[in-house]
């Protein structure tokens, strides 16, 4: 019997909670789908304070889209925040159009989506940052209004229809002269395979055959090279400097790039200067540290004092600063090839060459280098190809791990050609896992391409002219 009232205690009890989480989840229900019937332009017209944005779509080519099928995300302005909004955008249908596009979005994001920055696209092509109870600088007042084809969110302010970056620094005055006129000559025209006519295959290459004329595009070296500023989906913080500080910077470097050419030298040492100024992410003012480290791991001291003008994009910030200055040995780094990376030798010796795998007993760290033993070439070299090199010193440095035989050999670097005699033979000591200094040379002038080349010993004993390499160093000497 006390078994039996037990389970009709532990019954009842059961009953109750089922029948309270039943009632509360019917709650949830009439809470969020109250409006699951009536479309965002229905709802729209039920909510104070919106009647000025409703008059805008129904003056846009958006009237009817609210009512569609489609699910959208609506950041609508009360009539108070739009009390500012530009008489020309009004009266202009393509500006207002794009205005409006710039308020929704395709499918539906609610708040409780924007547990971290959303980064939201537009129905412009643009992108907004939606975090929590914001979008871009705009406070969410009313949030996830849901109705049949997405969520209304009602906002304190209107959201800009922003340029992004790289129009900032084509279509405008906003950035100084000199590093606009820069990056402008950057521009090229490239090809691309998805804008061109397809006429047929080549039968022996099995590639496509485009109509000639057709698939080429704009592009520019920057947007190659180091980030391309047009694209609205990430966000990016570029710096530009005043045009007294970019010829300031610009005579620093013009040494470092002769080429008999003043032009070329001017665009080299400006594109020198420019390519370590943008920078993966948003930072505001108050999130800027001192120092941001570039693609190509250069060291950019940002001095907030000096930034004089702030350019808010549709993918990030432009700072104008008054001066950006990066010394020449902060921005020329070292530069490493690793030993199994040469791009050619001077005979096919691949039956005698190896890619071994070390540790190296005075670091306790891996690596790998390149063995070429047996060869029975004199003079064999390996060939390693730079671009882009600079016209200034360099101290040259190997790793040559002598650890196959006891006795030692000799080996050389020739820079520019394999014939060079700018450093003579070294001798490769047993057992050496440590960094030699091998010399000094100077490139005179800017090369586009240059090589450095392994020598072995003039000999065609085994013994004598094996070649081997962890990794060759070249440090600008500044």
């Amino acid at each position: 019997m006390i078994k039996f009232r037990i389970y009709q205690w532990l019954l009842i009890a059961t009953l109750a909670v089922t029948i309270g989480c039943k009632k509360d989840w019917d709650q949830h229900n009439t809470v969020s789908d109250g409006n699951s019937g009536k479309s965002l332009k229905t709802l729209m017209s039920g909510i104070n304070n919106l009647s000025k944005f409703e008059q805008l779509l129904a003056q846009s080519s958006y009237a009817n889209i609210l009512g569609s099928s489609k699910s959208f995300t609506v950041f609508a302005p009360t009539n108070e925040a739009l009390t500012t909004l530009d008489p020309t955008i009004t009266n202009d249908t393509s500006r207002l159009n794009k205005f409006l596009a710039n308020h929704i979005a395709d499918l539906r994001f609610l708040t409780t989506d924007a547990t971290d920055t959303l980064r939201v696209l537009m129905l412009n092509g643009k992108y907004n940052n939606f975090f929590g109870k914001k979008v871009e600088e705009a406070n969410i007042t009313t949030a996830d209004v849901v109705g049949s084809n997405g969520v209304i969110h009602v906002i304190d302010k209107m959201v800009p229809n922003r340029l992004n970056i790289w129009e900032i620094i084509s279509t405008t005055n906003e950035i100084p002269a000199l590093q606009q006129a820069l990056l402008l000559k950057l521009n090229y025209q490239g090809f691309d395979p998805s804008k061109a006519e397809q006429t047929g295959v080549d039968p022996i290459t099995g590639l496509p055959v485009y109509k000639p004329g057709t698939g080429i595009v704009p592009r520019n070296r920057y947007w190659d090279r180091v980030y391309d500023l047009r694209n609205e989906k990430n966000q990016y913080t570029f710096f530009a400097i005043a045009d007294d500080a970019y010829t300031t910077q610009l005579n620093t470097y013009k040494p470092f790039f002769v080429t008999g050419n003043a032009d070329s030298t001017n665009d080299l040492a400006g594109y020198t200067i420019v390519k370590d100024f943008t920078m993966p992410g948003l930072y505001t003012q108050a999130q800027l540290p001192d120092t941001l480290l570039s693609k190509f791991g250069v060291k950019v001291p940002v001095n907030k004092a000096n930034i004089v003008k702030t350019v808010k994009a549709s993918n990030g910030i432009v700072y104008v600063l008054s001066n950006l200055s990066i010394a020449p040995v902060n921005k020329f780094l070292p530069i490493v090839l690793e030993g199994e990376n040469y791009s050619g030798s001077s005979h096919d010796r691949r039956s005698n060459t190896f890619f071994r795998d070390r540790i190296n007993s005075t670091t306790g760290l891996p690596y790998r280098d390149v063995l070429v033993s047996g060869h029975g070439v004199a003079l064999f070299n390996l060939r390693y190809r730079l671009s882009e090199m600079p016209s200034m010193k360099f101290k040259a440095y190997w790793v040559a791990v002598n650890d196959f035989q006891t006795a030692t050999f000799t080996q050389r670097l020739a820079p520019g050609v394999a014939t060079s005699t700018v450093f003579p033979y070294t001798t490769v000591a047993v057992n050496n896992q440590t960094e030699v200094l091998i010399g000094e040379f100077t490139i005179a002038s800017f090369q586009q391409v240059y090589d450095i080349f392994l020598v072995g010993a003039n000999s065609t004993t085994a013994a004598a002219n094996p070649l081997v390499c962890d990794y060759i160093k070249l440090v600008p000497s500044l």
